[in-house]
């Protein structure tokens, strides 16, 4: 039994965030009960009937890319049906939108800032292990709880908040440049080696309390001109500025490993979690008020 609270429209797919009576999912040492029936948030995500088999095939890749999946750092797919019309079932919890959360309080000290990087890290680490590929690694896909808790989500493209993040193409397909690694962006190349440049735009997006998105000072056309350049062998090519002066520069040096030109260069998750969590060592998060 659910009840929608917030209902928004895009291309062929309707989301709604729901209220549910209580899953068993969810009702696990990490969500553990206060008693009786708890009532849980999900997002829903539905596809109109009758739409063109290519989106239905996207909207299956989305969907199961979590099915089956279980990982504190990761929002679970809750149910999935790809019967007419195709709907799944995420888990929402209490937590909200990470860029929400550090443009309100930009009282996070760095400490707690990477303390967020090395959650997304962990979590990135347990898809890599399956060769899975997120696509769309960015701080809007991250929610955050009050008590820091981090889980990575797929949903921020269909959210009205987030749709200039994306460009739309001529046949409605929306991509998020900013993040892409080149490969991605101009062959289709995706692997978890491209994942790990979209980590290194989510850093610089942490550090900087997602005041200002990755490129801001081009345009899109700038943006995969820049790209271009990577491809021809990166020499001109650029990256995000650097952040505030707060950021070390073991974490700078980081970012920009994520971001060598060459995919198979680039540094695995799993050293990435390795290195954020031995900067992180006995840190203890604070309540955001």
């Amino acid at each position: 039994m659910t009840r929608a609270s917030v209902c928004q429209i895009y291309d062929a797919q309707l989301i709604q965030i729901c209220e549910t009576d209580g899953i068993e999912e969810l009702s696990d040492e990490e969500c553990p009960s206060t008693g009786g029936r708890r009532r849980q948030r999900v997002v829903v995500k539905t596809l109109w009937r009758g739409c063109h088999n290519d989106i239905k095939a996207a909207f299956a890749r989305e969907a199961t890319w979590g099915a089956g999946l279980k990982h504190p750092q990761l929002a679970r797919v809750l149910g999935l049906s790809l019967l007419e019309p195709p709907c799944a079932a995420l888990d929402r919890g209490d937590a909200a939108p990470l860029p929400t959360i550090l443009k309100t309080d930009k009282k996070l000290n760095y400490s707690s800032l990477t303390h967020i990087c090395c959650q997304i890290a962990a979590g990135m680490k347990y898809l890599e292990s399956f060769e899975l590929v997120h696509r769309d690694l960015a701080a809007r896909n991250i929610t955050v709880t009050e008590e820091l808790h981090v889980k990575i989500s797929d949903y921020a493209m269909f959210c009205e908040e987030f749709v200039t993040d994306y460009h739309m193409m001529a046949d409605g397909c929306r991509f998020p440049l900013r993040w892409m690694a080149w490969e991605s962006l101009l062959m289709g190349v995706y692997a978890p080696s491209s994942d790990v440049w979209s980590f290194g735009v989510t850093v610089w997006e942490i550090l900087t309390y997602c005041l200002v998105k990755p490129f801001d000072e081009m345009n899109d056309d700038q943006v995969i001109a820049n790209a271009n350049e990577w491809r021809r062998g990166g020499r001109g090519a650029r990256v995000p500025a650097a952040p505030p002066p707060r950021c070390r520069r073991e974490l700078y040096d980081l970012m920009h490993e994520c971001w060598r030109r060459e995919p198979e260069q680039r540094p695995r998750f799993y050293d990435l979690h390795r290195f954020l969590e031995r900067m992180t060592h006995g840190y203890k998060p604070p309540f955001i008020r």
